[in-house]
């Protein structure tokens, strides 16, 4: 079995179990080791016949960065996880330190190796925009409350609190949301979205901009861009580029996370960073 290897990638997120730990993010220390097979790469030079390490390690900061976990256990099997989420993954050992955690040691952490499933089913991910203006806080809450209960939230984006469009209605809370699932995208919206709009009481009339209990949209699944609305809508492109700031826009070139700037010179959008939800916290109600 051949190797990639991601070595000392350091990034800042929120671990740890006191108040002092918890107030702010702090170093953490990776090193990941994918066992994997490239000789098909290896012989026609090609990346999309590997595993794109860069895609990897994009995904593991935007995790680290978005789920403070109490425990660097748990941290490295969610990181674990998200490795054998690869396709051509069998394998994966991860190490995860806190630099300085303890006096008079360089570092603490915990190594494990984990395997591909038996199943091995393709993992897809996805990422979603979520809308409320009825009831804002309680809906958005639930909303991702429910996807977890039938998918992997890996990641919820700052809460916004945005004007609605076309009308003089309530202002909206907005937040973008990065998941996991084996099921395809036809799948997701049917199976899952549309069971979750209806189960919240969304209510769909001939006016496009009436107020709603909950708005669902996948905006990115698999990179390939769903909604191009992902370039125009401050309420859309703001909270996504917290989580996937390296997405592109074809015609300009310029990436999700200058776009989203640009707007936010411009907008009136807020930051809600009362509200913040993080992975391994249930919402409040």
């Amino acid at each position: 079995m051949d190797h990639i290897i991601i070595k000392d990638l350091l990034v800042r997120g929120i671990i740890g179990v006191s108040d002092r730990e918890r107030a702010q993010p702090q170093d953490i220390l990776i090193n990941i080791t994918l066992h994997t097979d490239i000789h098909e790469a290896g012989e026609s030079d090609d990346i999309h016949r590997s595993v794109n390490y860069r895609t990897v390690a994009k995904k593991i900061i935007a995790y680290v960065e978005h789920s403070a976990r109490y425990t660097v256990e748990a941290l490295a099997t969610d990181i674990a996880r998200l490795c054998l989420e690869e396709r051509g993954v069998m394998r994966v050992c991860v190490r995860v330190e806190k630099p300085g955690a303890v006096r008079f040691a360089k570092s603490v952490g915990v190594e494990i190796e984990r395997e591909q499933p038996q199943e091995n089913k393709p993992i897809h991910q996805a990422y979603l925009s979520l809308g409320s203006n009825i009831e804002p806080v309680k809906n958005i809450y639930l909303a991702v409350d429910k996807l977890r209960q039938m998918v992997t939230v890996n990641a919820v984006s700052t809460i916004w609190e945005t004007i609605a469009i076309g009308s003089e209605g309530p202002h909206f809370l907005n937040a973008s949301v990065w998941v996991s699932t084996p099921l395809s995208a036809s799948e997701l919206k049917n199976l899952v979205i549309s069971s979750i709009e209806k189960d919240l009481g969304r209510i769909r009339s001939k006016d496009k901009c009436a107020p709603r209990t909950i708005d669902i949209d996948i905006l990115v699944f698999d990179e390939q861009i769903i909604d191009d609305a992902l370039w125009q809508r401050d309420y859309l492109a703001i909270p996504t580029a917290e989580l996937r700031p390296d997405l592109f826009e074809p015609v300009s070139g310029e990436s999700l996370n200058q776009i989203a700037q640009t707007m936010k010179s411009k907008s009136t959008a807020l930051p809600r960073t009362d509200l913040d939800i993080h992975i391994n916290k249930q919402p409040h109600v």
